[in-house]
Parts: C-alpha cells; sequence; structure tokens
C-alpha cells in the first residue's frame, strides 16, 4: 500500500502542463489550404496593382509622345495679334513690289496652288470676298506657290480676278508660315493678323467669314 501511495504522489506531482505540452498537435488541412488561398490572393493582387502601375505609365507616356507627334506634323500658322513683316514678292509682269498695310484699314491675303483642289472649292467664297473688299475699299491680293504660267491658268479657270504675287522666296514663305493652302488671312493696318482661315472654308467658318465680310450665300458663284 505504501508503494501505491508513492506512485500516485509521484504521478500527481508531475506538471499537466508539461504533459500536455508533449502531445503533439495536428493542423487542419481546410486550414492550410485557406491561409494558402488568401497569401495566393495577396500577391496576385499585388501583381495586379503592380501591373495597372507599369501600364498606366505606358500609356501616359504613350499619349505624351503621340501629342509631340501631331504637333510636329500639323502645319503651324500664323495666330490673330501676331505682328508680320512688309511683305516683298514679285507681280505676275515680274515687277517688285512691297505691300503697304497702313494705306487700307485691312489687308486680305489669299494664299494657293494652282493645282490645289481645296483651293478650287474656295475659289466661290474668294470671289465674295473680293467683292466684298473692294465695296469696302480694303487691299486684297493672291499670293501664289507656284509659277506664273500655272498661276495663270488657274485664274482663268475659275474666274478669279484679282493681283497676284507668284515665286515667293522662302524668306516670305517662312515669315507667314505659308505652310498649306488655301489659307486666307486678314491683316489689319497695324501689320497685325487680324482673322486666318487655314484650309477649305467649311460649315463652320463659312458663317464667320460671311459674317465678317457681310457676305451671303447669294453672294457664292
Amino acid at each position: 500500500m505504501r508503494r501505491l501511495s508513492n506512485f500516485s504522489v509521484v504521478c500527481n506531482s508531475v506538471p499537466r502542463t508539461s504533459m500536455a505540452s508533449t502531445v503533439p498537435t495536428s493542423t487542419s488541412p481546410n486550414h492550410a489550404i485557406s491561409v494558402g488561398s488568401r497569401r495566393l490572393g495577396q500577391v496576385l493582387l499585388l501583381v495586379l496593382i503592380v501591373g495597372l502601375c507599369i501600364t498606366n505609365a505606358l500609356l501616359i507616356k504613350q499619349n505624351r509622345d503621340l501629342k509631340a507627334l501631331i504637333s510636329r506634323a500639323q502645319p503651324e500658322f500664323l495666330k490673330p495679334g501676331q505682328p508680320v513683316p512688309p511683305l516683298a514678292a514679285n507681280t505676275m509682269s515680274g515687277q517688285r513690289e512691297v505691300v503697304n498695310y497702313s494705306a487700307r484699314a485691312k489687308t486680305v491675303l489669299l494664299v494657293f496652288k494652282p493645282e490645289c483642289p481645296a483651293c478650287e472649292r474656295t475659289v466661290p467664297y474668294w470671289k465674295a470676298i473680293k467683292a466684298a473688299c473692294d465695296r469696302n475699299q480694303y487691299q486684297i491680293f493672291g499670293l501664289s506657290l507656284d509659277s506664273n504660267s500655272k498661276t495663270s491658268d488657274f485664274l482663268k479657270a475659275n474666274g478669279l480676278i484679282l493681283e497676284v504675287f507668284t515665286n515667293i522666296d522662302a524668306g516670305v514663305r517662312n515669315a507667314y508660315k505659308l505652310n498649306l493652302t488655301p489659307l486666307t488671312i486678314v491683316v489689319n493696318n497695324n501689320g497685325r493678323v487680324e482673322k486666318i482661315w487655314p484650309g477649305a472654308l467649311n460649315e463652320y467658318s463659312n458663317a464667320e467669314v460671311e459674317t465678317y465680310f457681310g457676305i451671303s450665300s447669294n453672294d457664292l458663284k
């Protein structure tokens, strides 16, 4: 009986926690899968965010490059309010003349190329503008970017009667930014651009041109 009691004392004296700690714990497979799925989801989300950031940065760069390309590709024109140098050029008869902007309240310049289809479409408006300039005592000149012979054929074929300068030299072309035809330019008596209509007149510019020069659709021929 003493031995049993001693054994009982010994057993009772052993800490229960130490016994419990020796028992191995097991992790549920479902719990492990859940933890792994969350981590995988976090990784995928991080990869997605990084990918979106990179894509956004590339799109921004591409947009800037595209704007720069378009800006370089578009012809540059004179702007309203911009001063222009004296216009010196040769008439079709070969005489060198200089346009005096201060001589009249306004001077209108019609820039064209004889073989330009858009210029031919604009001729009816130019005829009406010429008539309006005659009524208002404005100066009006044509600036042909081609030879005398082709210019003469263009004027005759389209019934356009006005004084024209031809064989425009590089200095004048650069100063007046004659990079596109047709161009309709109005210069005031201070030698500054008052209005400019680049390209063929369309449904948006037509109304402005008609109001500015006081012409109507009945004046177009």
